[in-house]
């Protein structure tokens, strides 16, 4: 593969717990055909850079533009495609929970290296069916939410003509716009759990058994922890505390008032049924992307145990696995080859480039040498000193606390209830810690990021896309965060 040199490179996202095992198959994939047969656009050099274990996502800037202005554009000549998109994740994701369950019925006792083998190529290959068809719309919202700008925009100039006449402002509007009817695994798993309180107290503890072995994988995401019967026993005892049938009605009500107020928007905005279908179009992709993102973290969880064989049989350590690229398993599992320094070296400092179904692998002084030449895009009038920061309001809500900066699993402990939470982008693995934020702010993400989910799941305050909040903000730091208009002040 020839490296562009002469092309402008374009920062996407930061990742502080990506791996190879999750990058490299799935930014392969998304170069080959495989987009074309859901109607999309093939990817081109999609890179990957590693410092410390933590990942750089970037692609040629000139391509990432051409194809968002192209996929942009679908939203109006031809948005069957997004429908196709999302029947197709929608498959997958169901496909990768039915696989994930045979997973863990298997006897690894029993299981050659080339079993482990052959079940690791298959999720891989489930990996990047589950995970690719996100690509077209992640790529329009990250890192410059693309399409949520204008529908904003959209809404805004709505508003002018219609102020006197509507009850909600177009950020709220915006808000409730986008929320999709179906119910996400997060909230089925709160849903069910009431239900549980209201069962005669002899058969709660059977039923919270089974509940947990159901939900255990929940805050797994790559590489995160299994939920015990202790925890679901104390979110069940809030439920308790709350009234569970209280808790059950009002999550009724409150879907029940949404679909209501999407229809009375709508109308009181008198929104064009073109921009009534993009709005759908946000919403299946929002359902998707949460569903096949579970989807791909109980896949995950599901392989928990194949890594830690591999890591036995390998004398690898865990981290060591995830540091290995899909085609590195059969170099290690059938050939015997020892590639515990290649994987160290690389979580240190590694490069991959994907283009055309093809990946190159850089690590050590060669990958800083080929990093080196590359010329990445920079954006202007980004104020870093400026004591105000603006990104995009992703739940509403306005409160004060103190910040508290968290990017990996290792630094949740400094996290207190009701600080506020940056983050360059978060992720599954530190939910612990947003569950006790007041407010949440990172750097990067659209409309359908993790943070944006998970902060609408747990109604807290949320900002996205402040492009520098982790470099401006610092520890201890007192802000007020007003996530009605997207605005994040120092006091």
């Amino acid at each position: 593969m020839q490296i562009p040199y002469n092309k402008e490179w374009q920062l996407i996202e930061k990742e502080d717990y990506a791996n190879y095992l999750f990058v490299t198959a799935t930014w392969e994939g998304f170069t080959t055909n495989l987009p074309k047969r859901w109607g999309f656009i093939p990817g081109r050099y999609l890179g990957a850079e590693y410092i410390n274990s933590s990942c750089n996502l970037f692609v040629t800037k000139e391509h990432f533009d051409a194809t968002n202005k192209e996929v942009f554009s679908w939203m109006f000549t031809n948005p069957k495609r997004w429908d196709g998109l999302h029947k197709v994740t929608e498959k997958y994701a169901k496909e990768m929970f039915v696989f994930g369950k045979h997973l863990q019925t298997l006897n690894l006792k029993k299981a050659t290296n080339k079993d482990l083998l052959t079940w690791i190529n298959k999720f891989e290959q489930k990996q990047i069916l589950v995970h690719d068809p996100r690509g077209p719309m992640w790529f329009l919202e990250t890192p410059y939410n693309l399409l949520s700008k204008y529908l904003q925009d959209y809404l805004q100039e709505k508003y002018q003509d219609v102020k006197n006449e509507v009850k909600l402002e177009p950020n709220d509007a915006f808000q409730i716009l986008c929320v999709p009817k179906e119910k996400s695994i997060w909230t089925k798993e709160k849903e069910e759990l009431a239900k549980i309180v209201l069962l005669e107290n002899s058969k709660q503890e059977t039923a919270l058994s089974k509940h947990t072995k159901k939900y255990e994988w929940l805050e797994y995401g790559l590489q995160g922890k299994f939920l015990d019967k202790a925890y679901f026993n104390e979110e069940l005892n809030k439920l308790k505390d709350k009234g569970a049938k209280k808790f059950l009605e009002n999550l009724k009500k409150e879907m029940q008032e949404t679909l209501r107020q999407q229809k009375e928007i709508f109308a009181t905005y008198n929104i064009h049924p073109t921009h009534q279908k993009i709005f759908k179009i946000v919403q299946d992709s929002f359902y998707t992307r949460l569903l096949s993102k579970d989807a791909q973290f109980f896949g995950y969880y599901s392989m928990d145990k194949i890594f830690k064989e591999v890591a036995k049989r390998t004398y690898l350590t865990m981290e060591q696995v995830r540091f290995l690229a899909h085609t590195d398993f059969e170099r290690v599992l059938i050939k015997g080859e020892d590639l515990s320094q290649l994987a160290s070296q690389r979580m240190k400092y590694s490069l991959h480039i994907a283009d055309r179904g093809q990946t190159v692998y850089y690590s050590g002084e060669e990958a800083k040498k080929i990093r080196a030449k590359m010329k990445f895009f920079e954006e202007k009038n980004i104020q870093k000193n400026s004591q105000e920061l603006t990104g995009q309001p992703a739940f509403k809500g306005k409160v004060t606390g103190r910040v508290k900066i968290i990017n990996k699993i290792q630094e949740m402990a400094k996290m207190h209830e009701g600080n506020i939470l940056v983050s360059h982008m978060t992720n599954p693995s530190i939910v612990p810690a947003m569950k006790k934020a007041a407010a949440i702010i990172t750097d990067l993400g659209g409309i359908t990021c993790h943070a944006a989910i998970v902060a609408r799941e747990l109604k807290v305050p949320c900002i996205i896309g402040t492009k520098v909040a982790t470099d401006v903000l610092h520890d201890g730091d007192e802000v007020e965060v007003d996530a009605d208009k997207g605005v994040v002040r120092k006091i």
